[in-house]
């Protein structure tokens, strides 16, 4: 069985330039002493809307079970508190704390700042253009598995 051609592949060629994207990701992770899901978790995260952990594990696209220790080290950070639901003790929500969206905002203007090499080869209209389809893309399908 001969090896695919995956030289003009779009979802190879997608997966590339996401796993180089990551890279500057994991950088600024590493800087504020966060791991991968917690940065994601934090930039994900709304100041004035708390959410269940089964939502949190929605978004990052991983088992509850997995969530429980990315939030407890998020919480002895002080990046996040926990809160009871209202009209329904029995559920937990996960807010974050003015420590949480300080830091939050901080990442997320240097994610704004700081895109990754990667895009230096587009010029500003075929930034725009590839902006348009990635968020027609997200738009579409938020499950990568379907």
């Amino acid at each position: 069985m001969s090896k695919p051609d995956l030289t003009n592949n779009l979802s190879w060629l997608f997966l590339q330039a996401s796993f180089r994207s990551k890279q500057t990701l994991m950088r600024l992770a590493e800087e504020y002493d966060l791991s991968l899901p917690q940065l994601y978790t934090l930039v994900f995260m709304e100041p004035e809307n708390p959410l269940q952990m089964n939502e949190i594990a929605a978004i990052l696209h991983c088992d509850p079970s997995n969530v429980t220790g990315i939030i407890d080290r998020m919480f002895a950070g002080k990046y996040i508190e926990r809160q009871e639901k209202p009209n329904d003790r029995r559920a937990r929500l996960v807010a974050l704390t003015p420590e949480g969206i300080k830091l939050r905002d901080v990442i997320t203007s240097r994610i704004a700042e700081n895109q990754p090499k990667i895009f230096d080869n587009l010029n500003d209209e075929q930034k725009l253009e590839l902006t348009d389809l990635l968020k027609k893309l997200l738009a579409q399908s938020p499950s990568l598995l379907q």
